[in-house]
C-alpha cells in the first residue's frame, strides 16, 4: 500500500505563511509545448513552482513530477477558472514521485499545477528548502470504461488507468459472493476492490488480503444487482485480473469456539486491517469439559500448534504466518500470558504450556483462552490442535537470529483479599 498525503492544501498554506513574502513564482505557461507527452525540467526554492497547461476536450492527461534531487515532491492541481482544487498528490508515483490525472471533459479546460516540496510544511521563516525535478505530461484519449456482467465463475481481465473498471452481478439474499482482483504480470498495480449496492453505496471494501491483492467475501442481504469497483491505490496503475469464485455455501466462524485434547480445529482468517464480514481477524479457543477434567486430574502437560494450511486456490487464500497468543478473558479484556511464533522451527506455531498450575484454579481454568490470529496481519486458513505433553521447541531458524524461550509455565494466581 502507498500512503497517501491528505492534507497537502492545508500544509501548503501553512508554508506559505511561514515562508518570506517575497516567495511567489509566476506560472510558466506549457501549452507551445506540443506533443503527446512533454518533459520540463524545474526548480523547488523556497517556494513552489507554478506551471500552467490546458487539457483538451475528450482526453485525460498524466502529471508526474519526478524527483532528480532530494526534494519530496508533492502536486497540487486546480482549475484556472474556478480556483476549485482537481487533485493532489504526494507519493502516488514510484518511491516518493507525486501523480494526478485530470480529465479533459468536454469543453476542455486550462489547469494550474504547483509543485512543492513536503519540507514546505515544516520550514520556518529564514530556513531554506527545495530541489529539482522533471514535470511529465502525457496525453491520451479519453476512453469511457464500460461495464461488465459477471457471475460466479467469471473470470476478467483489464487496466486500470485511474478510473475504476466497473463490473455488475446479480446478487441473492442469503448468497455468497467471493471477489479476488490481483494485479497483472506487470505488477504495477496496488488493486483495490470494492462492493457497491443498487444506490452505489459501499458496502464491502478490502485493499491488502493477500500480499497487494484484494479480496472481499460478502453475503447478501436481499435480491439485487450490484457493482465491483476495480481500482488501484492510490495513483496506481496496471493490469489486473478480476475473478468470482464458483458459488460456495456461507459458513460462520464463531468469535470463541471449544477445543479438547487430540482435536484439531480449522479456520480461516483475515488481515487484522481488513473489515471482512465473514473472516474474522483471530478466533479464541477454550478447553472443553473433557480437558478440563484431565487438567484437574494432574495431566496439565500440553502442546498447541497452529499450523498455516496451504490454499487451494491462491486467488481466494492468503499465506498466514501462524501466531499463538493464550491468556485470560478478564473483565477489563483479554489478559496474555504466552505467546508463540515460530516455535516449531518453521512459520508455525508451537507452544508447550504447563496447565497443572492451575489445576486448583477452576475459575481461572474457565477464563483461559487460547486466540489464533496471523503474525503482522497475514491471513490466510490455519489449523489448531492440542496435544498432551510439553514438547520442545524447535532451534530458531537461521533467519530468525532469536533464541526461542524454554517452555511457559504459567503461574499461580496471586490470592484474592
Amino acid at each position: 500500500m502507498r500512503f497517501g498525503f491528505h492534507k497537502t492544501a492545508l500544509l501548503i498554506g501553512a508554508a506559505a505563511i511561514m515562508a518570506p513574502a517575497t516567495a511567489f513564482a509566476q506560472a510558466r505557461d506549457l501549452d507551445s509545448a506540443q506533443s503527446d507527452v512533454r518533459v520540463f525540467q524545474g526548480d523547488v526554492d523556497s517556494a513552489e513552482a507554478v506551471y500552467e497547461v490546458s487539457v483538451p476536450a475528450g482526453t485525460v492527461m498524466q502529471i508526474d513530477v519526478m524527483s532528480t534531487s532530494d526534494l519530496d515532491p508533492i502536486v497540487t492541481v486546480t482549475d484556472t477558472a474556478t480556483g476549485e482544487m482537481i487533485a493532489e498528490d504526494d507519493d502516488g508515483g514510484e518511491g516518493l514521485n507525486s501523480r494526478v490525472r485530470v480529465r479533459g471533459g468536454d469543453t476542455g479546460r486550462r489547469i494550474s499545477i504547483a509543485v512543492n516540496s513536503f519540507d514546505a510544511s515544516w520550514v520556518s521563516e529564514g530556513e531554506t528548502y527545495g530541489g529539482s525535478f522533471d514535470l511529465r505530461l502525457e496525453t491520451r484519449e479519453y476512453v469511457p470504461v464500460e461495464t461488465r456482467t459477471v457471475t460466479y465463475g467469471s473470470r476478467e481481465t483489464g487496466r486500470v488507468e485511474g478510473e475504476p473498471n466497473l463490473f455488475e452481478i446479480a446478487g441473492l439474499a442469503g448468497e455468497m459472493v467471493e471477489i479476488a482482483l490481483v494485479a497483472g504480470d506487470d505488477q504495477m498495480l496496488d488493486p483495490l476492490l470494492e462492493l457497491r449496492d443498487a444506490s452505489g453505496e459501499v458496502i464491502a471494501y478490502n485493499d491488502d488480503y493477500n500480499g497487494l491483492n484484494s479480496l472481499i467475501t460478502h453475503v447478501f442481504e436481499e435480491d439485487g444487482t450490484y457493482t465491483i469497483a476495480a481500482t488501484g491505490y492510490g495513483e496506481s496503475t496496471g493490469d489486473f485480473v478480476l475473478r468470482v469464485r464458483e458459488r460456495r455455501e456461507a459458513s460462520a466462524q464463531l468469535p470463541l469456539q471449544v477445543i479438547g485434547f487430540a482435536d484439531r480445529a480449522s479456520g480461516d482468517l483475515a488481515s487484522s486491517y481488513s473489515e471482512d464480514t465473514m473472516r474474522p481477524a483471530f478466533i479464541d479457543y477454550q478447553l472443553s469439559e473433557s480437558a478440563l477434567a484431565a487438567i484437574r486430574s494432574g495431566d496439565g502437560d500440553v502442546t498447541i500448534r497452529m499450523n498455516a494450511v496451504e490454499s487451494e486456490d491462491a486467488d481466494f487464500g492468503g499465506q498466514i504466518d501462524p501466531y499463538l497468543e493464550v491468556g485470560f478473558e478478564t473483565p477489563l479484556g483479554f489478559a496474555i500470558v504466552a505467546t508463540d511464533d515460530d516455535g516449531s522451527g518453521t512459520l508455525d506455531s508451537m507452544l508447550p504450556l504447563d496447565l497443572g498450575l492451575l489445576a486448583d484454579n477452576p475459575e481461572l481454568l474457565s477464563m483461559l483462552r487460547i486466540r489464533a490470529k496471523g503474525l503482522g496481519g497475514s491471513s490466510g486458513a490455519y489449523t489448531l490442535e492440542i496435544t498432551e505433553g510439553m514438547e520442545a521447541r524447535a532451534e530458531p531458524m537461521e533467519w530468525d537470529g532469536v533464541v526461542p524461550p524454554p517452555p511457559v509455565m504459567i503461574p499461580p494466581p496471586a490470592p484474592v483479599d
